[in-house]
């Protein structure tokens, strides 16, 4: 999410039931522009008021109130405003140990360079290097990647991290102990991509959990 000072930020809650622990974020109506990223689980959102676009792989669409829609764990999305007057929502998403990172597998250009992501100790993305590893120019890459996965290297790679950072909050890490495990510089970098991408702070989605 493109955060600002002002903006408002989601609720979040950690539900426990027989099948796991369901995560649920809620939002007031207001012009939500999130940053495209992906979940570990299933998403499944409800609009409750106004429109927005949803962008994934395949394209875009037009969801809104009333609307239920899914998003499949690991698919990279966005949503962004239609009109300044925004729209609430209720996401949950659904427990999934086995959490994919991208809608593609196998032996794809995209799913070496995610592997090489995933091994990386910092956010020092390093194209370069990262195309030399799979045999291809920077620029190859960056186009091949994009098409796969609907977003850019760097911006998967802070992703990678900030779901690096959310398994060490749901075992009650520190949010600078999580940060600094995940690769951030430090934990106000941490704060300012959690904020971006979920509308929330990490002190927030550990608070869920500790109280769920």
């Amino acid at each position: 999410m493109r955060a600002r000072a002002h903006a408002p930020r989601t609720a979040f809650r950690v539900q426990r039931s027989g099948a796991g622990a369901v995560e649920s974020i809620a939002g007031d109506r207001h012009a939500w522009r999130f940053r495209p990223h992906f979940h570990a689980g299933d998403e499944v959102v409800r609009m409750l008021a106004g429109r927005a676009r949803l962008w994934l792989p395949a394209g875009c669409r037009m969801v809104s109130a009333g609307d239920t829609v899914t998003v499949p764990a690991g698919t990279v999305h966005r949503f962004e405003p239609v009109d300044r007057y925004g729209w609430a929502f209720v996401s949950e998403f659904m427990p999934n140990p086995c959490a994919p990172v991208a809608t593609e597998v196998g032996n794809t250009l995209g799913a070496q360079a995610r592997e090489l992501l995933m091994h990386r100790s910092s956010l020092h993305t390093d194209v370069e290097s990262v195309a030399q590893a799979c045999g291809v120019s920077a620029g190859h890459l960056a186009r091949a990647f994009r098409r796969e996965t609907g977003t850019g290297l760097h911006n998967f790679h802070v992703l990678l991290a900030l779901h690096h950072a959310k398994a060490r909050l749901r075992q009650h890490a520190p949010v600078s102990e999580a940060a600094l495990d995940a690769g951030f510089y430090d934990q106000a970098h941490l704060n300012r991509e959690f904020v971006r991408t979920f509308g929330m702070t990490p002190a927030t989605f550990r608070a869920g959990w500790v109280a769920g």
